[in-house]
């Protein structure tokens, strides 16, 4: 258990160095979530020879065929140089193509193939079960305001920079 700060709150004005409760701090927290789900997800994906990046690109085409690059690299959080790469392993390897948008042909599109949707089937009851376990314990409802209270720090760090 964590002791709570004394300092100011977030909006109040900028708390001393001193204050840092570290078990309180988002962008900590959130690192050590994401580093932990990847870690055990690639733990699981390893075998099939998926990276987590692999995963992140046959999940947001599953959720949405036929994304630009700038979309998917927005949505799988993979810088667009890496995502090239991903995708061009994952083409290779009949996972996703590529295909001319069709009413303009300078927009290129990433779709799933078969194989890709195969590959995605097999890897998302693993996905959905370390999902079940980071969320353990937490009523419908209160997953309910975790969601909502993300997509609004979402939405914030969305929003121009502090000053």
């Amino acid at each position: 258990m964590s002791q709570r700060a004394e300092g100011p709150e977030p909006d109040q004005g900028e708390p001393a160095s001193a204050d840092l409760v570290l078990d309180e701090f988002l962008p900590y927290l959130f690192n050590r979530i994401t580093n932990r789900l990847n870690q055990d997800l690639l733990a699981d994906l390893r075998p099939l020879r998926v990276s987590v990046p692999r995963w992140r690109v046959l999940a947001v085409l599953h959720t949405r065929d036929g994304r630009r690059m700038g979309d998917l690299s927005a949505y799988t959080v993979i810088e667009q140089s890496s995502l090239s790469r991903v995708v061009d392993q994952m083409e290779r390897d009949d996972l996703v193509v590529r295909r001319h948008h069709q009413d303009d042909n300078r927009i290129i599109e990433v779709y799933l193939t078969q194989s890709g949707r195969a590959m995605f089937d097999h890897i998302y009851p693993l996905a959905f079960g370390h999902y079940k376990r980071a969320i353990r314990g937490l009523t419908v409802e209160e997953r309910e305001t975790l969601v909502a209270l993300l997509h609004r720090i979402l939405d914030n760090t969305r929003q121009q920079p502090y000053p």
